[in-house]
């Protein structure tokens, strides 16, 4: 059980193979096992790295309210204590206002940046609905949450025919610190209309990824962070709902090869 350590604390991580360096975020509420696919496969190309953010599972559970900077400093520590200078990075949901953050502020530590089923500049009435599940998970406490989450995450026919798959999502979920969730999905809630001014200074090499049928993550929200973030490339993945590294493991997989692939001849 590998344990990193930086000045806010321990990071638990997780890494498999060589070559360069593949860094994953994982979605709020959930850990590191969220990516096992994308480690059977990845890591034969690459030095894959897998690890829980603050508030989630073996890392640091420090009081709340969180911030964004406090995850993209966990990752710079992460990265220091790995000695690792420049990675590709991938953030999925919250991991992926993780990723914009961490491009933001270490652009010189980036290969590239791969945004996937993330958020943008919520509307009104999408602010108000996000914000409702963070009072329910105040007053009820994140088990209230779990089902309707998985509904929405999933499609029906993967519910039912891979059942084992959904149940460690569920199981992970239900495992969570209460304050530290509640912590981080506040700001899970909020952190977009932070970023959403400061997109078009991303300068690292981007992927935006979601899928048609993500609710949350939508298909619109993807086309305005390629709008602002200049040269990004971008793809919608059809017939799909938000979790697309684990129902849509293959299509993923490849994906990430073929953008990381193009990114490193056109640099090369």
């Amino acid at each position: 059980m590998p344990i990193a350590v930086y000045k806010q604390g321990k990071i638990f991580y997780e890494e498999k193979g060589s070559g360069e360096p593949l860094i994953f975020i994982h979605g709020v509420g959930l850990d590191h096992t969220m990516w096992n696919q994308q480690i059977n496969s990845l890591s034969d190309s690459f030095r894959v790295i897998v690890y829980d953010m603050v508030g989630h599972g073996g890392s640091e559970h420090p009081p709340g309210p969180y911030s964004l900077s406090q995850y993209v400093e966990q990752l710079s520590g992460l990265m220091d204590y790995l000695q690792i200078d420049k990675t590709h990075l991938v953030g999925f949901s919250m991991g992926g206002m993780v990723a914009q953050a961490f491009a933001l502020t270490y652009k010189n530590k980036l290969k590239t940046v791969t945004i996937m089923n993330a958020v943008a500049n919520r509307t009104y009435e999408q602010r108000k609905g996000i914000l409702a599940r963070v009072e329910e998970v105040r007053e009820n406490g994140p088990l209230s949450t779990i089902e309707p989450a998985i509904k929405r995450w999933f499609n029906p026919t993967f519910l039912q025919s891979r059942g084992e798959v959904v149940n460690q999502v569920r199981n992970r979920l239900q495992t969570n610190q209460p304050a530290s969730y509640l912590a981080a999905y506040t700001l899970f809630a909020t952190a977009d209309a932070e970023l959403w001014p400061k997109l078009q200074n991303i300068e690292t090499p981007a992927f935006i990824i979601t899928a048609e049928n993500d609710i949350g993550s939508n298909p619109e929200m993807a086309r305005m962070m390629h709008e602002r973030i200049k040269g990004s490339d971008i793809k919608i993945i059809p017939d799909m709902k938000h979790m697309l590294p684990v129902e849509g493991a293959d299509i993923i997989n490849q994906e990430l090869r073929l953008f990381i692939g193009k990114q490193t001849i056109s640099l090369g």
